[in-house]
């Protein structure tokens, strides 16, 4: 890979990430938006938008959830999908690349985080000072942060360790290459598994088996069980949405008691001594 193409990418990645920083998360750091792109800096589109798919389905369920941090899907999409353009073995070594590339990636994002923990007292100091610009400054800085703790790892691999993986996947044996194959067809499965676990709802989940068994005993494509879901998501929303509007009954007000009439009020009783 030449110096140009490594550091574009690293380059497409570093913005793609700072695309949810500063654009509130459009999801261009995902494998199946990376991918592609990296595939046209290639020169190997088709394999770039198989690749990311494929890489999509990994890592569907890895979210940012409260302070966790998960894999940087980011890094490990660009370098599996550099890696299988240039390898030639296509989703198996993207999968040798991409998730410990990711898994490696989560410690620079880590360190980051760190660094601009430092920052936002600067920025606090700032804000009690009404120092407008000095907190713009603030802000870029960990921006810039970010954009190097993403850039950096990228380019070096790509530039110098691509060779080196290369050389790996060719001298696998062919148990190893097949092995490698069948992990490649059940990870897109572990995905969806953690994206489940993610998403579970005792309401929500049957829907699931619903579309499982669509798809697998009907002749459906994938394209008609998203628009049969779309529908029944659309109806679902709406109930939810009318009965959420509808004002609650208004409370039962207790009847008052009826006066009583003092004719009607029995006599009293009095007693004579004998």
């Amino acid at each position: 890979m030449s110096l140009a193409q490594a550091a574009l990418i690293a380059v497409v990645v570093a913005l793609a990430y700072l695309a949810r920083r500063i654009g509130g998360d459009p999801g261009l750091e995902r494998p199946i938006v990376l991918g592609p792109i990296v595939g046209l800096i290639l020169g190997d589109l088709q394999t770039g938008i198989i690749v990311g798919g494929s890489l999509e389905l990994v890592f569907i369920g890895a979210s940012p959830i409260g302070g966790s941090v998960p894999p940087n899907v980011a890094i490990g999409a660009a370098i599996g999908t550099a890696l299988a353009v240039g390898s030639g073995h296509g989703v198996q070594a993207a999968l040798v690349a991409a998730i410990p590339a990711a898994v490696v990636g989560t410690f620079f994002e880590l360190f980051a985080k760190t660094v601009c923990s430092f920052l936002v007292h600067r920025a606090d100091r700032a804000a009690a000072e009404a120092r407008g610009r000095s907190i713009m400054a603030v802000v870029w800085a960990g921006n810039a942060v970010h954009f190097l703790a993403y850039a950096i790892p990228t380019f070096l691999v790509l530039r110098f360790g691509g060779s080196a993986i290369q050389s790996l996947l060719s001298g696998l044996n062919e148990h190893v290459q097949a092995a490698l194959n069948t992990a490649a067809a059940l990870l897109p499965a572990v995905g969806f598994a953690i994206l489940l676990s993610v998403l579970y709802n005792k309401m929500l989940f049957p829907l699931f088996f619903v579309g499982f068994a669509v798809a697998a005993y009907t002749d459906f494509s994938v394209i008609g069980i998203a628009m049969l879901a779309t529908a029944l998501v659309a109806v679902i929303m709406r109930r939810f949405s009318s009965s959420a509007a509808a004002p609650p009954p208004a409370p039962a007000v207790p009847a008052a008691p009826a006066e009583k009439d003092a004719d009607s009020a029995p006599a009293p009783v009095t007693t004579r001594l004998v």
